[in-house]
């Protein structure tokens, strides 16, 4: 069974451990590593613990274009995902592909359903 976690707009799954490769972002001492920022308000999906995220398209092939984040790897007990309008998200160590959530309209629900 597939592991996922929620803030908003953003969706992360527990993926099995995978080397990380394509583009690298880790956090310094005391820097959060910003996931997503609001489009509106300013806000952001932020991590303030040590993590390391990587960008490695060939891994995120079955996400649609434009919602892939990245991948997280979490190698302490925990790290957790603030936002300024939701809880913390507790996330334990582990590898976690991160991605945004396509906000559905009027008309895309009448797709789902037919």
């Amino acid at each position: 069974m597939t592991e996922i976690f929620a803030q908003g707009d953003l969706l992360i799954e527990r993926v099995p451990d995978v080397a990380p490769s394509g583009t690298l972002a880790e956090t310094a001492e005391g820097v959060p590593l910003v996931l997503l920022e609001g489009e509106a308000t300013g806000h952001c999906h932020a991590i303030s613990e040590r993590v390391t995220l990587f960008r490695d398209d060939d891994l995120a092939r079955d996400i649609p274009a434009g919602l892939y984040v990245g991948h997280l790897l979490i190698a302490a007990a925990y790290a957790r995902v603030t936002h300024q309008e939701h809880a913390p998200l507790t996330l334990p160590r582990g590898t976690y592909r991160v991605r945004r959530q396509r906000e559905l309209g009027p008309r895309d629900a009448r797709v789902l359903a037919d």
